[in-house]
């Protein structure tokens, strides 16, 4: 897949990341507002306000998002920037948002290693098991937006016991640098079935097939707290991108 527009207004240090490919879809309306070397400020409309992602140096950052916060003013719905960038609060407030979250990048390559359990990890229908998944995610992640029917998802995957679902994991595809890549999503084990190794069975056996199918990479997003979830990503040779904090209004979620 060639570079899209976004792409053209980067920075030549920042075309071949990662997140930039698989941010083209997502991105693909926005605008570049500031710009050095190795570092880039994004902005996009949307219909509950802007959206704000800057990437790349962290020193070049510090002076470039400031100016792009006042600069928008109020009316900022989220803003997606490096979790070791510094902020001034007054260009914080200036755009009407405080840090709400911090969230960690992950990608993997290479086929993990086979996990116990994995055989009892089967393909769901999105539509015939649309009901069981979402029953499963309301106990498992009831914070995810993840749910049956999205276009994007390439498949759903879940493990079943004799009560019905007790975990489910969604892989979407995503733009990627010569095929489309994979991006897992809505990972969820219901309470009564944690400990069973059953997320890592799910993570390991999507992740392989991502790979076997061509992905160039599978990537996931984690909360930065989440010490379970990190061990079980880093033991399946996932391995961090990008660090990032979220910063919102008072009371907003990560869109």
């Amino acid at each position: 897949m060639g570079a899209g527009p976004l792409t053209r207004q980067l920075p030549a240090a920042l075309r071949t990341r990662r997140d930039v490919f698989e941010g083209l879809d997502r991105w693909a309306a926005a605008s570049v507002r500031a710009t050095a070397d190795e570092a880039a400020v994004v902005v996009m409309a949307s219909s509950s306000g802007g959206l704000l992602w800057a990437l790349g140096d962290v020193d070049q950052l510090e002076r470039l998002v400031p100016d792009v916060l006042v600069g928008h003013g109020p009316g900022l719905r989220w803003a997606t920037v490096p979790r070791a960038v510094r902020l001034p609060d007054d260009a914080l407030a200036s755009a009407g948002v405080e840090r709400r979250t911090a969230w960690d990048r992950f990608t993997a390559d290479v086929a993990p290693r086979e996990q116990p359990g994995e055989d009892a990890v089967v393909a769901l229908d999105p539509v015939r098991d649309g009901d069981a998944i979402g029953v499963c995610l309301e106990l498992a992640n009831p914070g995810t937006h993840a749910r049956p029917g999205a276009a994007a998802d390439e498949a759903w995957w879940g493990v079943r016991d004799g009560h019905g679902l007790v975990g489910v994991l969604a892989a979407a595809t995503r733009p990627g640098p010569t095929a489309p890549t994979v991006h897992l999503h809505g990972l969820g084990v219901v309470p009564a079935a944690r400990g069973r190794g059953i997320g890592a069975a799910l993570a390991a056996a999507a992740t392989r097939r991502a790979l076997s199918a061509g992905a160039p990479w599978v990537s996931l997003s984690m909360y930065a707290d989440n010490v379970h979830a990190r061990r079980v990503y880093d033991a399946l040779g996932f391995r961090v991108d990008v660090e990032n904090v979220g910063y919102g209004p008072p009371g907003t979620a990560r869109p």
